[in-house]
C-alpha cells in the first residue's frame, strides 16, 4: 500500500487475515497462492470512474493538483476539499433522515430506483435503435 509518502507491504498468509485499505491509498495486489480468495467488502456501489489506474494521476490527487473526477471541480485548495467533505456528509445526513423517517428501506434504495428510471428511460428513447436477438417474429 501506497499513500503517496510512504510505502507499505502487507504479507496475507493466512486465511483469517484481512486487510482494511482506507481512502486515497494506491495497492497493488500479488503473489497469490492457487486456491486464494481475494474479497472486497465495500460501502458504496463499484463506479470505475472512482478510481486511479495511473500512479502518477493518483500521486497528483494526493498532492491537491487532480480535478475531482465525479463533480469536474478542482480540488486545489483546502476550501475546496472543506466545501466536497462538507457536502458529502450533508447527503449521509439526508438520506439518514430519509430512512429514519421510514421513507426508505436503506440508503441503497434511491441509487437503484435512480438507476432504473434512467435504464428505462434510455430503453423507450432508443428502443428502435435496438436489434432484437431472440424475438419470436
Amino acid at each position: 500500500m501506497d499513500d503517496g509518502t510512504q510505502k507499505q507491504k502487507f504479507h496475507l498468509n493466512r486465511s483469517y487475515y484481512g486487510l482494511y485499505i482506507p481512502p486515497m491509498m494506491w495497492r497493488e495486489i500479488d503473489n497469490f497462492s492457487s486456491g486464494a480468495v481475494c474479497l472486497a467488502l465495500v460501502s458504496i456501489f463499484y463506479n470505475a470512474d472512482d478510481y486511479y489506474r495511473d500512479y502518477q494521476q493518483f500521486l497528483a490527487a494526493i498532492r491537491g493538483t487532480q480535478v475531482c473526477n465525479l463533480e469536474g471541480f478542482p480540488v486545489r485548495t483546502e476550501r475546496a476539499i472543506r466545501n466536497h467533505i462538507f457536502s458529502a456528509l450533508c447527503g449521509y445526513v439526508q438520506l439518514s433522515l430519509t430512512k429514519a423517517k421510514g421513507e426508505i428501506a436503506n440508503c441503497y434504495e434511491i441509487s437503484r430506483k435512480l438507476f432504473l428510471e434512467v435504464i428505462a428511460k434510455f430503453i423507450r428513447e432508443n428502443s428502435e435503435k435496438f436489434v432484437l436477438v431472440n424475438s419470436h417474429s
